[in-house]
């Protein structure tokens, strides 16, 4: 499977947590563009740690990136990766999509609520000037349960089951764009808030 900004794939059917087990990679040396993809995660990780049981069906993926920009540029980062994965879905499954920030992707309702459907994680590793390296980990309620009653998923909302593979492909091309998988500088989100 190709993908954009990927170098190499690592697919796992359960896992802890794709963050973790990409994290790991990061510290061993594996080069930037590495992707973690698990079918399943035992104990996914969100902001402050908090912990969850992410069941098969939905996307769970952490990507590493070797970024040469500023730490203090990673709050714009995480944004920038929330507007990518906003337009991802849109592309994917026509959907209408609004990012809120710090991490979470919503998705407009037939109920005209907002409800969560994706969740970003990055975390990175580094000096006062520079990073080592940095692991966006993304989570996509696809065709699973949503886990919160204020969030949904891609089938819900389109009345159909989502390939995982067209979803992550949406996903891989829009981060790809955005983000400096092979250069030093990122796109930061035009908009924040707003419906693609």
């Amino acid at each position: 499977m190709k993908l954009p900004g990927v170098r190499r794939l690592v697919r796992l059917k359960t896992v802890s947590s794709t963050q973790s087990a990409a994290r790991r990679l990061a510290e061993q040396g594996a080069p930037a563009g590495t992707l973690v993809w698990a079918l399943e995660q035992t104990a996914g990780r969100g902001r402050m740690g908090r912990r969850w049981r992410s069941r098969t069906g939905g996307l769970y993926v952490s990507w590493l990136l070797r970024p040469k920009f500023a730490p203090a540029r990673l709050a714009d980062f995480s944004l920038a990766c929330g507007a990518a994965a906003a337009a991802a879905l849109h592309e994917a499954a026509g959907i209408e999509t609004s990012v809120k920030p710090p991490n979470d992707v919503l998705a407009l309702c037939a109920d005209g609520k907002l409800r969560k459907v994706c969740g970003i994680l990055c975390e990175a590793s580094g000096g006062s000037d520079s990073l080592d390296w940095l692991v966006v980990g993304v989570g996509v309620t696809v065709n699973n349960e949503p886990p919160l009653r204020r969030s949904t998923s891609l089938r819900a909302l389109t009345g159909r089951r989502m390939e995982l593979p067209v979803v992550l492909g949406a996903l891989m091309r829009r981060l790809a764009r955005r983000t400096p998988h092979k250069r030093a500088t990122f796109s930061a989100p035009a908009g924040r808030g707003r419906l693609s």
